[in-house]
């Protein structure tokens, strides 16, 4: 027999997984941000683009972008271009094509 949850326990449960899934996501920006700081710039751009590839609408994916490009800046000035525009392209195709 299965239980059905009413629809008021329902609701709860639903914020409370919306809850812990927006504060994973601002925990898994904060370790992106400390990789970076580390100069373990590799680590901190896969936290960056899954965040803003699997979480695309969220404020932390915004954030995650924002710091993307910041660091396709920073190859740029270190003259590794080849990065730099790997980085910009992949900013530029986010919705599988480019703006």
């Amino acid at each position: 027999m299965e239980f059905e949850k009413s629809a008021p326990q329902s609701a709860i449960w639903e914020d409370q997984r919306s809850d812990l899934i927006y504060r994973s996501l601002d925990h898994l920006l904060a370790m992106a941000h400390h990789y970076r700081s580390e100069g373990c710039l590799r680590q901190a751009m896969d936290i960056y683009w899954m965040l803003s590839d699997d979480h695309s609408e969220t404020e932390q994916a915004r954030e995650a972008r924002e710091n993307l490009f910041e660091l396709g800046e920073v190859y740029e000035r270190d003259d590794a271009r080849h990065q730099a525009r790997a980085v910009y392209e992949r900013l530029s195709d986010l919705n599988g094509h480019a703006v």
